[in-house]
């Protein structure tokens, strides 16, 4: 829709120039000021793109208005009449940027061509700025993912020409938003259109693979759970889907983000261990009460004695003795019972006590007179099992490298975590936290790497169209392959396969 604004001090000749502009047919909302000097403060508050004025006026003449207009709003149109055939009075409108000068009475055929020419140089106008807008927001989407990801900032002087440092720095708070069955390339647009009317605030949506969305929050947030829950329930009700979210602490600056990131995506390894959870907090006083319970904390390392997983197994019985090493907490009689039964979990694991030495260990924990005593036996054969499962940590690798070729040889057919998990009898958490620990990648995202890399090689062939080399990558949505392609690349692929063809 156009917006006008018509300025003359004859109201009759208003309304004339009013319903040309309703019969030309072009869609416009209209505004209308009796003289310059009116008109002139209108358009301090007001965006006009289509100015059409007298010239005679008091006040403020036409010409002293398109001066003003060509110096402060360089962008508008204007069309200037006047019933006086004034040779030095054109000269004066084409000198202040004046684009049409018509005499009156206004010729109502001559003033619709004029008005038709203008609304196009408007459409022109903001068509290129749209673009405009639409390139310099996958620039710096693509130069923030790359900085978030990998801490590679953008230096050169051209590269500062793209992209917005001074709006990076106001980013306070970043969600990690993880959805099975690639729900951001078959639901991208739709997913950030929603977001935008849903929360209308600022966020920065960046697309990091096909099942995982990191969003990036300007300002502060009252509390960053509460819009947590409030996106999550959204998600689940406008789209039918579960999510995990990991909810950042505030970040002070840009600089920060890089390592943010890196703690959320540990942080959402959580629902490995929790899968009825769906939201983890980086700061536990945000989680408001929604924190890991006593038992889930011993769940948690009863699970990773029977996974052997060497990676979390440390860390979370350090975790418990921490817990209850306080007798001032926990009767000394529960604290044994707790030791003990990580003890029966150990020997029910195998490989780190003889036969039939459970019960006198047993025997010897309800038989210590301190918790330090108690502790210690426990955390000697916690020691010795990490050993014994350690010299079986090259499985793992193994496990993570089987993968990456499997990707590397199927990546045009369906790939999913459960396909992938399924192949060596993990569960699809457990294989994404191994694959990420063995490799320093994200599982999903090397999927997408992968597609993406090798549609950039078949790109080379002209016989293949940029459609077909998208699904033969293993892409299923054309439009999402485009955006993943300029985010990773920079350019569009029609745009890489001439500059390739031109070497």
């Amino acid at each position: 829709m156009y917006r006008v604004l018509i300025v003359d001090d004859e109201k009759i000749e208003r309304k004339g120039i009013r319903r040309l502009i309703e019969k030309s047919g072009e869609p416009c909302s209209i505004m209308e000021a009796a003289n310059g000097k009116e008109a002139a403060e209108l358009l301090d508050g007001e965006e006009i793109d289509i100015l059409v004025t007298d010239i005679r006026m008091p006040r403020m003449t036409g010409l002293e208005l398109a001066k003003e207009v060509s110096e402060r709003h360089e962008d508008m149109q204007t069309i200037l009449f006047s019933g006086a055939q004034d040779f030095g009075s054109a000269k004066a409108a084409i000198r202040c940027g004046v684009q049409d000068y018509i005499l009156k009475p206004v010729d109502p055929a001559e003033f619709n061509l004029v008005y038709r020419r203008a609304c196009e140089r408007v459409r022109i106008r903001n068509e290129k700025r749209r673009r405009t807008r639409s390139v310099s927001r996958t620039l710096n989407q693509y130069f923030m993912t790359r900085f978030i990801l990998g801490g590679k900032e953008a230096e050169s002087d051209d590269v500062k020409s793209c992209i917005e440092l001074e709006q990076w720095d106001k980013i306070r708070y970043m969600m990690l938003i993880e959805c099975p069955n690639r729900f951001f390339e078959e639901a991208e647009e739709e997913f950030q259109r929603g977001l935008e009317e849903q929360f209308g605030q600022e966020i920065t949506y960046l697309n990091l693979n096909t099942e995982q969305a990191l969003l990036l929050y300007a300002g502060e947030l009252e509390s960053p759970l509460r819009t947590a829950k409030q996106t999550e329930a959204w998600i689940r009700e406008k789209f039918f889907k579960e999510v995990s979210i990991a909810v950042s602490a505030r970040c002070g600056s840009f600089r920060e983000l890089p390592a943010a990131y890196q703690r959320l995506d540990e942080l959402m390894e959580e629902k490995f261990y929790q899968t009825g959870r769906h939201i983890f907090c980086e700061r536990q006083e945000d989680a408001d009460g929604d924190i890991i319970e006593e038992g889930s904390l011993m769940g948690m390392l009863e699970q990773d004695i029977r996974n052997r997983d060497v990676y979390h197994l440390r860390d979370h019985f350090d975790r418990v003795v921490e817990k209850y090493r306080d007798l001032t907490r926990f009767p000394s009689l529960y604290v044994k019972f707790v030791f003990s039964g990580i003890i029966k979990t150990l020997h029910e694991s195998g490989g780190m006590m003889e036969s039939g030495g459970i019960d006198r260990l047993v025997d010897r924990i309800y038989g210590c007179t301190s918790i330090g005593e108690v502790i210690g036996i426990t955390r000697e054969k916690m020691e010795r099992y990490m050993q014994y499962i350690s010299e079986d940590k090259g499985s793992l690798r193994f496990k993570a490298e089987a993968t990456k070729e499997y990707i590397r040889n199927h990546y045009g057919e369906e790939i999913s975590l459960e396909i992938l998990a399924g192949r060596l009898y993990l569960s699809p958490g457990y294989l994404s936290m191994i694959f990420k620990k063995e490799t320093g990648e994200n599982l999903n995202q090397f999927i997408k790497n992968v597609r993406l890399e090798e549609s950039a090689r078949m790109l080379a062939d002209p016989e293949l169209t940029v459609s077909e080399v998208g699904r033969r990558a293993g892409f299923k949505n054309m439009s999402y392959y485009s955006k993943c392609f300029r985010r990773e690349y920079g350019v569009t692929p029609d745009a890489y396969r001439k500059n390739i063809l031109k070497k």
